[in-house]
C-alpha cells in the first residue's frame, strides 16, 4: 500500500507541475512536444470500455488544448511511456479525468473546463492506442470511471 501512495504522490507531483501555463501558447523557447501517434497507431488498437466512446475530433481538441495549456511543463509523450502506463494501468479514465480537472494547470488549478479536461482525456486515451468513435467522451465521472486503463499496460 505504501508504494500505491508513494506511486499515487510521485505522479500528483509530475501532474501538479503539468500545465502551469494558464493560457495561451508556450513560449517560443519552449520544448515542442514529440507527437507519439506513430508508435500508437502501430500498437494493437483497444477499444474504449462499454458505450463509453471518444472521436478522433475530440482528441484533436484535447491535443490543442495540451499545446496550448501544457507544453510549458510537459510533452505529450509522458502520457504514453511505460512509466505512465505503470502507473495508470490500474485506474480508470475518470480518475485520470478528476486529476486533470480539479489539479491543473499548476498556475491555476480547477480552470480547465469540464469539456476541455475530457478532450485531454480523450487525447491520452487515443496515444495509448484506444481505438477513436463516433461520439464524443462525456465530461461525466461516472461514465470514464467505466473505462479501465488497465489494457495500455503492454
Amino acid at each position: 500500500m505504501n508504494v500505491f501512495r508513494t506511486n499515487l504522490a510521485a505522479l500528483s507531483v509530475v501532474l501538479l507541475a503539468a500545465c502551469s501555463a494558464s493560457g495561451g501558447t508556450a513560449p517560443p523557447s519552449a520544448p515542442v512536444p514529440a507527437e507519439p501517434e506513430a508508435s500508437a497507431a502501430a500498437a494493437a488498437p483497444m477499444t474504449s470500455a462499454g458505450n463509453a466512446t471518444f472521436s478522433d475530433v475530440q482528441a484533436d481538441r484535447g491535443r490543442d488544448i495540451f499545446r496550448a495549456q501544457c507544453t510549458e511543463c510537459h510533452y505529450s509523450s509522458e502520457f504514453s511511456d511505460s512509466q505512465f502506463q505503470f502507473k495508470w494501468s490500474r485506474r480508470t479514465a475518470g480518475s485520470l479525468y478528476q486529476l486533470i480537472h480539479t489539479q491543473m494547470p499548476e498556475t491555476a488549478p480547477g480552470s480547465l473546463a469540464p469539456q476541455e479536461a475530457a478532450d485531454i482525456v480523450a487525447y491520452i486515451l487515443r496515444m495509448n492506442g484506444f481505438e477513436p468513435g463516433s461520439a464524443d467522451l462525456a465530461p461525466d465521472r461516472a461514465v470514464l470511471d467505466a473505462i479501465s486503463l488497465a489494457s495500455i499496460r503492454n
